[in-house]
């Protein structure tokens, strides 16, 4: 089908709105980003805002999905241990804080667990998309130049259209967030603000 507008892009018959690590690791003091020394106020405070969102665009998305980074020893490579390492990324599990943070899904809405940045690899997110005749993912969360932007990358590869509503998500710093949108918006998919997809989707 071709997509002549963002309405029709966002059409809630095969769109899904996919919710990045909103996880207190990444929004609360504490947290990875914190001991990393990341100003943690903005992540910390698109709880707030993407709840909203999130409560309005529930009256008409049927498919919305919860991606939560999760820690098994096992899975670590030496390539992962070596650069978390180098990069100062290595830190004590603490499972506190991979319990999600103030966007707490809904019994119908799905969580699928993540090993890596991208939500995409080792884990069943494509196979439930295409089950269920998904095209578009509006995708948000944290941190926009890391674990969103590698799972939009790997959207647009596997050949789903993206949309990232640019107020409801954050980076590492706002550069970062910045210039990952300028990215994702010049190379992977359209960058756009909440309320134009609020009035696509009539959403009062």
């Amino acid at each position: 089908m071709e997509i002549e507008s963002l309405k029709g892009k966002v059409n809630p018959q095969h769109t899904a709105l996919v919710i990045v690590d909103m996880q207190r690791d990444f929004c609360c003091a504490g947290g990875v980003l914190d001991k990393l020394g990341f100003d943690i106020e903005a992540p910390n405070q698109l709880a707030a805002t993407l709840n909203g969102f999130l409560n309005r665009a529930r009256k008409i998305l049927k498919f919305i999905v919860h991606i939560k980074m999760t820690q098994v020893p096992e899975l670590r490579s030496p390539a992962l241990v070596e650069q978390y390492s180098r990069a100062g990324l290595e830190r004590q599990y603490d499972p506190r804080f991979s319990e999600f943070y103030q966007v707490v899904p809904l019994e119908n809405e799905i969580v699928i667990p993540k090993y890596r940045y991208s939500g995409f690899v080792s884990t069943y997110l494509d196979r439930y998309l295409r089950a269920n005749q998904i095209k578009t993912l509006v995708v948000t969360g944290v941190a926009t130049n890391v674990c969103v932007e590698s799972t939009i990358r790997d959207g647009f590869m596997r050949d789903y259209a993206i949309v990232v509503p640019r107020d409801m998500t954050e980076g590492t710093t706002p550069e970062a967030k910045e210039w990952s949108l300028k990215t994702i918006d010049t190379f992977f998919g359209e960058v756009v603000e909440s309320s134009d997809l609020l009035r696509c989707w009539l959403v009062e």
